[in-house]
């Protein structure tokens, strides 16, 4: 598409605002791949700015980095020459925000959201309306913070609406940039069904697992969710079967010919290596079906 449009629109540039010196003389678009696009403005007329919303979003500009950690993560996760950092996160994630308007003035929100955590966080913004807080190894490890809480020093303060949508943990740097694609691609799918401020991926997989068009996205849920048990048969089957039981683990043992104890051992385990707490229902579900969908694939 973007090959098509160069044909009729000579300046179109496959670049964010703020690599450029001239953004303002530019129209910026996000296509339906998310790349931004930018046409300059003298060449279109208001025909074909109609035209072309009609396939395209018209893109406002974000904030730019105001941290060299942020401008490295910004590389990384528009899979620019990935960055040298100082201290390599071990264990990282996104949380997706949303505003339901833009702010004259990030500078407040910014520090709003700094004085949340004792460790600043990297914030990388998408557009005037959405970004990224990324929290890493040093905050993770810290008391688990109440996103509803913050939604409502938001709410307050901002007199504006926030959303949060939490993604898994990961080790590899290597994945941001399709972590940070999959983050933007399911919370688009995931709005079409729920309008909860708070939502995890855990709980947004029975929504998600609807919307699966390709196994590359079946995957990365599988891997996201299982973790380091993604391959370990014995436990997976263990956790199923617990699950079928209604959590039962006087019948799920008997079901699998094994001490009571011995189950309860493997259901700790799991719930250590991914985090997930599956004796509480949404959890639950959402890692049978995570499981029956790895059978699927498998």
């Amino acid at each position: 598409m973007i090959e098509k449009l160069k044909n009729i629109y000579t300046s179109l540039i496959v670049k964010q605002p703020n690599q450029i010196e001239r953004a303002a003389d530019y129209q910026w678009f996000i296509t339906p791949a998310n790349e931004i696009i930018g046409i300059e403005k003298q060449e279109l007329d208001k025909k074909d700015q109609s035209l072309l919303r009609l396939f395209l979003t018209p893109y406002q500009g974000a904030h730019p980095p105001v941290t060299t950690r942020e401008e490295k993560w910004y590389q990384l996760i528009n899979e620019q020459e990935e960055p040298n950092f100082k201290q390599q996160p071990s264990l990282y994630r996104f949380i997706l925000f949303t505003l339901s308007e833009p702010l004259i003035d990030p500078t407040d929100f910014r520090e709003a959201i700094d004085g949340l955590y004792s460790t600043r966080p990297a914030i990388v913004w998408v557009n005037q309306l959405s970004g990224m807080i990324i929290e890493e190894e040093s905050i993770i490890d810290e008391e688990m913070l109440s996103y509803e809480e913050m939604i409502e020093v938001f709410t307050t303060d901002f007199y504006l609406d926030v959303r949060f949508y939490i993604g898994p943990y990961l080790s590899e740097l290597n994945k941001a940039h399709d972590y940070f694609s999959w983050m933007q691609d399911s919370y688009q799918k995931l709005n079409k069904f729920s309008t909860k401020p708070v939502m995890s991926y855990v709980t947004a997989i029975p929504y998600l697992l609807t919307t699966i068009t390709n196994q590359a996205d079946g995957r990365f849920l599988i891997e996201a969710m299982l973790k380091d048990t993604a391959d370990d048969e014995e436990l997976l089957r263990s956790i199923q079967i617990f699950l079928e039981c209604n959590s039962n683990v006087s019948l799920a043992a008997k079901e699998l010919y094994m001490h009571r104890n011995s189950l309860q051992y493997r259901i700790d385990k799991f719930i250590e290596k991914t985090t997930i707490d599956v004796k509480q229902f949404e959890n639950a579900l959402a890692v049978y079906l995570v499981l029956l969908l790895k059978r699927h694939f498998d």
